[in-house]
């Protein structure tokens, strides 16, 4: 059985380096950049599931047209996630 991982919005914009979203989490456990790296592809590596809910996919959206810079690079970088999922391979 393979082990199932749901990204939220908070994770897929420090995955995707959305302006504004560096981090997340309580101030006693924050996720940057680096440790959603290292969390997704030891997850990859280990072939688990990666689902990205709808909702999670318009937030994620919604705080890249918000951005003041980035937002072509981080749109791009989104609909590619999108692509690789309807194509059912990993990011």
């Amino acid at each position: 059985m393979r082990k199932v991982m749901i990204m939220d919005t908070s994770i897929l914009c420090v995955w995707l380096g959305v302006p504004g979203m560096a981090t997340c989490g309580p101030d006693q456990d924050k996720w940057n950049k680096p440790r959603v790296d290292n969390k997704i592809n030891a997850e990859i590596d280990a072939r688990s599931t990666l689902v990205l809910p709808l909702a999670t996919l318009i937030e994620t959206g919604n705080h890249i047209a918000q951005a003041k810079h980035s937002r072509r690079e981080k749109g791009e970088a989104l609909g590619e996630l999108l692509r690789l999922s309807a194509d059912e391979q990993t990011p």
